[in-house]
């Protein structure tokens, strides 16, 4: 095994010299790739970028504290099974990226900050963790984990330019690799620590061992595809229609050789290729393991993933409306516009014999994602991230087909997509190095009193810009029943997420007296003054969302690079708004 790993990279380190010895423009690509995927990276640090970020980094950390404060088998197994679900590669995936830290904590002699994630209390969200946890310790995971999906995201983007070149030439694929480049959606999520991005990395290399394997016949291509789809399908579920994928790739390939007996007499490959598959996802799954039980595998694919389907995380709307949400935020209004056009022209060219049997895979790709998702009440840009690159591929190839008929039209629409969307994605990386998160934070460690307290709503740390080590109370908390707290804190933080209770459409239900609290404490009537905003102040203090079901109010969403999604995404630019209160007199609340 660790041999046939070792000739892998062998391979693919000489396919990667070759491809940038043969091309000259691909380093400038990959380069391209690396600096906006890994652009002020470590927002946010030492708080997180989303929930799923902590989640994921806080079930890798508590294994590594369980098992150093007590080394058993029992401890492993309690460790590994503590996290809210079994998020199966991902937990490997950032075990061995953070292993250096926990090595290096342990070597300073600092084994109380490992064993302080033993049990942790998920009050707020596991603050007081946070909070005791030393500041240089988070710094150095979140820096790592980030690091790590930076590096997964150039790796899709070198991909997809593989993807592209085998499917027709080199400047295919090279276009297909720019135009992932410059997917906004695509670069948001490489700037966070998930299972998105490292997912998808799998997921191209599935497809494209597929295309290799329906041009050349090699049953090792074919496994090769398995293999990492399953991968993929164990850093994220929804990774799936990678089957479909691997099946009509199969069926393709017998279709071209028109010898249906011997195709049909090799069908044990797919029966392996199946077989390898399917213990390569249970072996991912690490709480499988260390409980020699099938249940959680069972739950996360019966439980979570089906139930998927009717979970309501945004309000009622149509599902293409959801669809059109996603692909105008993610790609930007010039690149949707340009992959519906090229989607449907390869659409038209399907069944032609000059139709490389690569775009018919990512038709079926993208049609087989289009399925699935139509059964959801809702999604957001996270779920779409596998068909961006399958966007590029087609919209590049279509290019390229009209580039032999019309060149001097081809070229102007490819500088007219690279550009507008080139711009939508830098201005939207760049919105990352002015957080006002990040600057509300700065504020108050430049102004606040070391004994200063920081009031918040919010029921979620993450939420909130809170620098470390500072005291907060939380209101309007209802798991803080019967607590006491301070009643008149130094400052209080009221941020959008708080001013959406104001809105009496607000999805998790409107609340009239906190909307009223609300009101009143931005108007000054509880002896608190507005003394600094971060962030644009939505109208009256009223945050605006396009309408369910309105196609006028999705375009600002494709001219405005921003993320204003419903559940657990990354917020920017405006949807950060943070207003910072400090108290001026005798408490009125």
């Amino acid at each position: 095994m660790a041999g046939a790993a070792r000739s892998v990279c062998r391979r693919a380190r000489r396919q990667v010299r070759r491809d940038l010895r043969e091309d000259p423009y691909l380093l400038y690509v990959l380069c391209s790739a690396a600096v906006l995927a890994g652009f002020w990276f470590w927002h946010l640090a030492p708080n997180f970028a989303t929930r799923d970020e902590r989640d994921r980094l806080l079930d890798v950390l508590v294994a590594y504290g369980t098992v150093v404060d007590d080394p058993s088998v029992a401890s492993l197994q309690e460790g590994v099974t503590w996290g809210r679900t079994a998020f199966a590669g991902t937990f490997y995936l950032y075990a061995v990226v953070l292993l250096p830290v926990v090595a290096a904590t342990l070597l300073l002699g600092r084994v109380d900050v490992l064993t302080g994630f033993v049990s942790p209390d998920d009050s707020f969200r596991y603050w007081q963790l946070w909070h005791d946890t030393p500041e240089w310790f988070w710094m150095a995971c979140i820096v790592l984990a980030r690091l790590a999906n930076v590096a997964f995201a150039v790796g899709a983007v070198y991909v997809t330019y593989r993807i592209g070149t085998t499917i027709r030439d080199r400047p295919t694929g090279r276009l297909a690799a720019v135009l992932l480049t410059v997917t906004f959606g695509f670069l948001v999520l490489a700037h966070e620590a998930g299972e998105d991005v490292p997912a998808l990395f799998f997921f191209l290399l599935a497809f494209y061992y597929t295309v290799q394997y329906t041009e050349t016949g090699a049953p090792r291509r074919f496994l090769a595809g398995c293999l990492t789809g399953a991968l993929a399908i164990a850093f994220k579920l929804t990774a799936a229609p990678i089957v479909v994928v691997l099946v009509v790739g199969y069926a393709l390939r017998v279709h071209t050789t028109g010898n249906y007996r011997p195709a049909l007499g090799h069908a044990k490959v797919l029966v392996a290729g199946g077989a390898l598959g399917a213990v390569t996802i249970v072996l991912c799954f690490p709480s499988v393991l260390v409980s020699a039980s099938f249940d959680p595998l069972v739950d996360r694919v019966l439980g979570e993933s089906v139930g998927r389907t009717y979970s309501e995380t945004g309000p009622d709307a149509p599902v293409w409306w959801w669809f059109l949400r996603g692909y105008v935020n993610g790609l930007g209004l010039p690149l949707f516009v340009g992959s519906v056009v090229g989607v449907l022209a390869s659409v038209r060219s399907v069944g032609r014999r000059t139709t490389a049997a690569g775009v018919t895979l990512a038709l079926v790709g993208l049609g087989s994602y289009l399925l699935l998702f139509s059964q959801w009440h809702d999604f957001r840009v996270h779920h779409l991230l596998p068909t961006f690159p399958l966007l590029a591929v087609v919209l590049a190839s279509s290019l390229s087909r009209l580039r032999v008929r019309r060149p001097s039209v081809a070229r102007a629409l490819v500088a007219c997509l690279v550009l507008t969307s080139g711009a939508y994605a830098a201005v939207g990386t760049a919105g990352y190095a002015s957080q006002p998160r990040d600057a509300a934070v700065t504020w108050l460690d430049a102004n606040a009193s070391p004994n200063a307290t920081l009031g918040v709503s919010r029921n979620d740390f993450q939420d909130t810009a809170i620098p470390h080590g500072m005291a907060v109370e939380r209101f309007h908390d209802d798991d803080r029943a019967g607590v006491d707290v301070d009643p008149c804190p130094t400052y209080l933080q009221v941020t959008r997420r708080d001013l959406l209770n104001l809105r009496e459409e607000f999805r998790f239900g409107y609340d009239p007296e906190r909307a009223s609290y609300l009101e009143n404490l931005v108007a000054g009537q509880y002896n608190y003054e507005l003394v600094e905003e971060f962030g644009p102040r939505p109208p009256a203090f009223v945050p605006q969302r396009p309408t369910p079901g309105s196609l006028s109010d999705l375009v600002p969403l494709g001219v405005v690079p921003r993320v204003d999604q419903y559940g657990d995404e990354q917020e920017l630019g405006p949807n950060q708004y943070t207003a910072i209160l400090e108290r001026t007199g005798a408490c009125g609340l």
